[in-house]
């Protein structure tokens, strides 16, 4: 009898679990297109229309955007890699209107 309980009461809290992170993970993302191009200090050109997800509207009044780039796994041995022991790393790329 304990055995039948326990399974139940399994099953239910494993659907309520799921049913709680449909509807609470579900949210919106915000998504935002450049409208001009852009131009960084270090000489790299976003063109417009390139779509940035919001990752944190910070309390100074700046915008944190995030920007996915791929490229195709041997274009990586072009690039420098670099192994950082830190969670939620942050590279700050400031961004300008060209005109």
């Amino acid at each position: 009898m304990k055995f039948i309980l326990t399974l139940v009461i399994g099953i239910l809290i494993g659907a309520l679990t799921v049913l709680a992170f449909t509807y609470y993970g579900s949210g919106n993302t915000e998504v935002w297109e450049s409208k001009v191009e852009l131009n960084t200090s270090s000489g790299i050109v976003i063109p417009s229309g390139t779509e940035f997800i919001v990752n944190e509207y910070m309390p100074e009044g700046f915008v944190a955007l995030t920007l996915t780039v791929n490229v195709e796994g041997e274009e990586l041995s072009s690039f420098n890699k670099a192994v950082v022991n830190k969670t939620n790393l942050r590279i700050p790329v400031w961004a300008q209107n060209s005109n």
